[in-house]
């Protein structure tokens, strides 16, 4: 069933999907915030304040808490009924002190007062943006609310993975001439809903961040990142999801 974006993180099966009552953080995850902590030390700057997007549930608030120490956090999701449930589990968590949740749409968010030391766009929330657009202007509203030497970590879906998975999007190059849309484009989603969205390269990921500023840029996929930690991780089944670092 084709579903839009905001109509398919509305649905309560979809939010049960997501909602982690018992916050966890996968170790890559927990590269990117110790990645952040670290560079933030070494420039001897306080994180006074984060911004989340794409937050859903809260999930992720614990991890980034756990390695960053944060004053304060403003999270935001498109999705009123994601919102409503993170709030719950930050006031669970006893953390509704230190965060902030709200409804907002990343395309057209308009940040605050406040600039922040650290932007997250964690979830493979930009799998979800599928036109070019948007995507720039949420790169480029993220570069321009970070303060000088901020820092922007994130994660998204990579068109190398599984055989069938990369074969596809090989065969979208190869036609490239051909496509109405980008290669990268492709119906995601589940539960048996089909939501249009967008699968990044590295090269192009690369070109996303850089076109809006960004410096000192650091991508890699899962499988590169596994093997330098020496954790075995078989590409051909897994997502090998990019994840990235990169500086204001």
């Amino acid at each position: 069933m084709k579903i839009e974006n905001k109509e398919f993180w509305e649905r309560e099966d979809i939010i049960y999907s997501q909602d982690k009552t018992v916050a966890d953080t996968s170790n890559y995850e927990a590269y990117l915030y110790e990645k952040a902590s670290s560079y933030f030390s070494k420039k001897n700057v306080k994180v006074k304040n984060a911004k989340v997007f794409g937050v859903g549930t809260g999930r992720e608030i614990h991890g980034i808490l756990k390695y960053i120490s944060i004053d304060k956090i403003l999270a935001t999701d498109i999705s009123e009924n994601m919102i409503k449930k993170g709030i719950e589990n930050i006031k669970t968590w006893k953390l509704d002190t230190k965060v902030t949740m709200q409804v907002n749409d990343a395309t057209t968010f308009s940040g605050s007062k406040e600039s922040f030391e650290l932007v997250t766009l964690m979830n493979c929330m930009l799998t979800y943006v599928k036109d070019r657009k948007d995507r720039y202007k949420i790169f480029k509203t993220s570069y321009d609310i970070l303060q000088p030497e901020g820092v922007l970590i994130g994660a998204v879906h990579n068109q190398v993975g599984t055989p069938q998975k990369t074969a596809f999007f090989l065969l979208r190059k190869i036609l490239k001439p051909f496509l109405k849309n980008e290669v990268g484009s492709r119906v995601t989603g589940f539960y048996g809903f089909e939501v249009r969205g967008y699968y990044f390269s590295e090269k192009d990921l690369y070109k996303h961040l850089k076109d809006n500023g960004f410096k000192n840029i650091e991508i890699k996929s899962l499988s590169e990142y596994y093997k330098e930690v020496n954790i075995k991780y078989n590409r051909l089944k897994g997502y090998n999801n990019l994840i990235f670092f990169a500086t204001k």
